[in-house]
This record gives C-alpha cells, structure tokens and sequence, in this order.
C-alpha cells in the first residue's frame, strides 16, 4: 500500500522558515544528494587529486636532473704562474623502463584511490537512504500516536460526562485518565523518535537545522530483480576496482625492479682550460647493476599483487553468500510485513468501533474497552516496524549487491 506523506508530520520540527525554502526529499533525491553533497564525496576527491598530484613527478622525462660541475686552480710550476678552469654537464638516462613503470603505477594508485571514494559515498548513500526510511517510519508512528491522542481524549471526555450523570464509577474516570497520560507520553515519545530520525538524515545530507524538511515516500519498496542480475552486479562494487588497481599497481612495481637490472647511460660534456690549451671532452657512464638488482622490489609487487587478487576472490565469495542472505530475510521480512497488513490491519478499526459503541452503551466494562484500544495501537505499531525491517532489508539487498552506490 503506497503512502505519500504531507509535511504536516514535519511542520513542529521547525520554529522558523529557512529564506532558502523547503527540502523536499524522496528516497531517490535522497541518494542523489548523498552523492553530492556528502563530507565524504568532498575528501574522496581531495584524496584523489592528491593522487592525481603524484602522476606529475612520474610522467617527468628525466628522473635526474642535469649535474653542472665546475672547478678552478693556479698552475705554479717551471716558473710559470697561471689558472686552469674546468666545467662539465652530465646527464643520467634510464634504459629499462623505469618511467613508464612509475607512471602505471601512478595511474593505478590514482584509479584505487578513486574506487576508495566511490566506496566512501557508497557508505554514506546507504547510510542516508537508511535514515530517510527510519524518518518515513517515524512519521507512520507519529500519526498513530496523533491518533490515538485523540481518541483518548474524546474518551475522557466522555468518562468525564458519563461520570457526572452517575452512570459509573470513580475508577473508570481514573482509568481514562491514565489512558490520556499514556497516549500524551508516547505522543511526545514519537516526536522525538521523529526529531532523532530527521537530525540523522539532516547530519547525513548537510542540511541546516532551520531549513524545513518535507517527506515524500513510502515503506513499501518495489521487489529486488532476479538473484542471477543482482549476482552479476556484485562486480561493480568499487571495492573490486580498488582491488584491481592494486593489483595493476604492483605490476607496475614489479616491471619497475625488473627494469633495476638494466644499467643506466650517462653522458658528460666537459670544457677545460689549462694554460693556453682549450680542451673540450666528451664522456659516457655505464651503471652497473651488480648489488641493486631490483630483486625485493619485483618480489614486493608479486607478493602485493597475489595479496589484492586473494583479497578480491575471498570478498565476492563472501558477498554473494550475504546477498542470498539479505535476499531471504527480505522475503521473510516482506511476506511478515504483508501478512500482517492483509489479516490484521482491516480488523482493527472495526475491533475499536465496536469496543468503544459497546462501552458507550454499558456492554462492556471500560478496562475491557482500553485493552481492545491499546491492542490495535500495538498492532499498528508493529505493522510499521515489520515495514521498515522489509524495506531497510530490501535496501541491504541493492548495497550488497552493488546496486546502491
């Protein structure tokens, strides 16, 4: 059964009217705010740029800058004085890769960092469209409490009239008393349930506390699609991207040691002066890869990459197993849900309509009344919670599956 909520239900939580109008939130424009305004979204980009920052370094052409190397001395000797000077530029050049391994790595590394955001904002859309369904419930449980608030104090009323026509006791009138007190105490119980709720999606979507709030939507959630799409969806959790990153990361790691085998070239181009000699030179270097061979750095990414693909296999095991877990507490928690609203809701209206006419005309006592009363409160009471178990449970389907995010 779709309900559509009015922001009646809404109007106490705010004293005055924000000048930037109101938010009006569904369960989809929840989600989409959560995606965009959310804390997280604004450090999952901060994080990546700082990523993006490290790729600059990696794509420079040269790991080495040019050395520029001078010297200068007095020449004494066969009685002759005079100076010779000296100045040189060399230049380092890699041969085995090592910038295009580096400039991988820092894509991968860009790549998990942004799959580490998305799964950030994945946390806080779940986080936030679970709160909204716990403020749509709220407010369900806030119009019973309205309701039932007034319909005891209707009945004092009329405990109160009959009462001084003599018609009954003292004790009937104490009794609907505290059926009144009762009904005012969960009344104001409901409206903080409702202010808690709202103060948790406002905290969630960064909504100022003065700005009003207006819900629209529903308990009942559409039913998820067929286990094999939800199954196949599970790869596009940005935790698996994240993992894949890594794993690409560290084959960039691994060619970068490979690479340490090779040796580097230099070249040095020297201009010198000795006496009235004009000497210019020109030279090469060779490093020769004999200790540092690159061995632990290739055996870290090998290590690394094994690590993330385990980590990766281990955690879609596990998420297919929770999603036909979620899916099978969703049933139960929907059939309940609908159980409960096809054979018991119709009855209690009814059941409240015949207790209160029978007391009215002496046919029942009015403890006897207040039972039948206090049992279809209960009862509507649960309908919502078993509602909102099914649709928090449907929720936790589309989050395991990758579908939310």
């Amino acid at each position: 059964m779709a309900r559509v909520f009015s922001s009646a239900a809404f109007c106490w939580l705010v004293a005055a009217v924000s000048a930037n109008g109101q938010v009006v939130l569904t369960l989809q424009e929840t989600i989409d705010r959560a995606r965009e305004q959310t804390g997280a979204l604004v450090v999952a980009r901060a994080r990546t740029a700082e990523a993006e920052a490290g790729v600059i370094d990696a794509l420079a052409r040269f790991r080495d800058n040019p050395v520029l190397e001078g010297a200068a001395g007095p020449r004494t000797g066969s009685g002759t004085r005079g100076v010779d000077v000296e100045f040189g530029v060399s230049q380092q050049f890699e041969t085995g890769g090592q910038r295009q391994a580096r400039t991988a790595g820092a894509r991968a590394a860009v790549d998990r960092q942004r799959a580490d955001g998305q799964r950030s904002v994945r946390d806080v859309v779940f986080n936030a469209a679970s709160a909204f369904l716990d403020a749509v419930a709220a407010t369900e449980r806030l119009q019973i409490a309205e309701g039932a608030e007034t319909i005891a104090r209707e009945l004092l009323n009329a405990t109160e009239r009959r009462f001084a026509l003599g018609d009954i006791a003292a004790i009937d009138v104490n009794l609907a008393r505290i059926e009144a007190a009762r009904s005012t105490a969960t009344l104001v119980a409901a409206r903080a349930d409702l202010t808690a709720a709202a103060g948790e999606l406002r905290t969630i979507l960064r909504i100022p506390a003065a700005q009003p709030i207006e819900l629209r939507g529903s308990l009942d959630l559409p039913p998820p699609p067929p286990v094999e799409r939800l199954t196949a969806s599970i790869d596009q959790r940005p935790e698996f991207a994240a993992w894949q990153a890594e794993a690409r990361e560290a084959e960039a790691q691994m060619a970068l040691g490979r690479a340490l085998r090779r040796p580097d070239l230099g070249v040095r181009l020297a201009y010198a002066r000795e006496e009235s000699d004009t000497i210019v030179l020109g030279g090469l270097t060779v490093t020769l890869p004999a200790f540092q061979k690159g061995a632990g750095t290739v055996a870290a990414g090998v290590a690394r990459a094994s690590r993330a693909r385990t980590e990766a296999e281990v955690a879609r095991e596990r998420a297919v197993a929770e999603l036909r877990t979620a899916l099978a507490v969703y049933e139960q928690h929907a059939s309940l849900a609908a159980a409960l609203e096809k054979d018991a809701a119709p009855s209690l209206a009814d059941n409240e309509a015949l207790a209160r006419r029978s007391y009215e005309a002496g046919e029942m006592s009015l403890m006897d009344s207040l039972l039948i009363r206090r049992d279809a409160i209960d009862t509507r009471l649960m309908i919502v919670d078993r509602r909102r178990d099914a649709a928090h449970s449907r929720l936790a389907v589309d989050y395991i599956a990758g579908v939310l995010q």
